[in-house]
């Protein structure tokens, strides 16, 4: 059988999206389907119970669309990788990722195949350095941006994966749950990263006074942030208000990106997670520390933003990595 023919199967239950992809042999990516959970207009989030729900449900959608990659192909599943927490600790733990565990052993079990675990955010490192070209890279920062989660990590490549240590981010809420709530109080569908986005790309007028910010060290509180742009609300459009939200992250992530690299001499810093799919901060962001001596890594959005491109990579490389010492 040939080596395109030979698959990973990666799968991934985040809080807001059901994803299953898949890797040849030969690390070519030939599908990534993703179906994003239903959340109610004016809401904010769901609660763990209706997530679990709707990745159930969604299981069965995404089966018949990718039924479409299978007409005519010989595929051979030779393993399955499946986030089961959502970062490397042994307390970490949310039941939504029960749901792709489970499912993941069911089709381990009907392809007599191996199956093994990873971790949400690891998924979304290695999807990652994958998009943009980097999985050289062995020592490196990576800012992990999402819904529910703003961290800087000291990271490393490890034989099953990457191995990560918090040395940064935010000490109360994420900057995913601010520009969601922001965009949800303009009246915009959750999650609204996407309208702010381009609310923040769009407006040409120069925030004259900026959002402040509270950054220690590597550290940053971003609650403060909220308040200040429903005042601005009340006096500015959105285009402005989102521009002036998204500078003060951008001024925050500076800061603390700037201190985190000249304390442990890495100049490589590599960003994922939903709000790494911003356009606008990438580019902001990409020039200031560009001028500070740091690459910047950002990649396109269909793997910076929840997938399971990245536990079908760990997959692969895992194999590979078996197959090798046992020649």
């Amino acid at each position: 059988m040939i080596e395109n023919n030979r698959i990973i199967i990666g799968i991934d239950t985040s809080c807001y999206t059901t994803s299953i992809a898949a890797i040849t042999l030969n690390r070519e990516i030939i599908f990534n389907e993703k179906k994003m959970l239903k959340v109610k207009n004016g809401e904010r989030g769901l609660r763990q119970s209706e997530a679990v729900f709707q990745h159930i449900k969604n299981f069965g959608e995404i089966s018949q669309q990718i039924k479409k990659y299978f007409n005519n192909k010989n595929y051979k599943i030779e393993l399955v990788c499946a986030s089961n927490k959502p970062r490397n600790l042994e307390e970490s733990y949310m039941p939504v990722f029960e749901v792709g565990n489970n499912f993941a052993k069911t089709i381990a079990s009907l392809c007599d195949c191996k199956m093994i675990n990873t971790t949400h955010q690891e998924n979304h490192i290695a999807a990652s350095l994958y998009g943009c070209k980097k999985e050289n890279l062995n020592k490196f920062l990576s800012v992990h941006m999402s819904g529910g989660t703003m961290e800087i990590l000291l990271t490393e490549k490890i034989k099953k994966g990457y191995e990560t240590k918090i040395v940064g981010g935010t000490k109360d809420i994420s900057f995913g749950q601010l520009i969601d709530r922001v965009g949800v109080k303009m009246g915009y569908d959750f999650p609204a990263g996407i309208y702010i986005d381009k609310n923040a790309i769009s407006c040409k007028e120069d925030i004259k006074v900026g959002l402040k910010t509270s950054v220690k060290e590597s550290f940053i509180n971003v609650s403060g942030v909220e308040n200040q742009a429903y005042k601005l609300m009340e006096e500015k459009n959105n285009n402005y208000v989102s521009k002036a939200v998204m500078n003060s992250i951008i001024k925050s992530l500076e800061k603390a990106i700037v201190f985190s690299c000249e304390k442990f001499e890495i100049y490589d810093v590599v960003f994922v997670g939903g709000v790494a799919s911003s356009k606008y901060i990438s580019n902001v962001l990409t020039k200031k520390l560009l001028k500070k001596g740091i690459d910047s890594f950002f990649t396109e959005s269909v793997y910076s933003s929840d997938n399971a491109c990245g536990c079908a990579i760990i997959g692969l490389d895992n194999y590979l990595g078996e197959s090798t010492n046992e020649d």
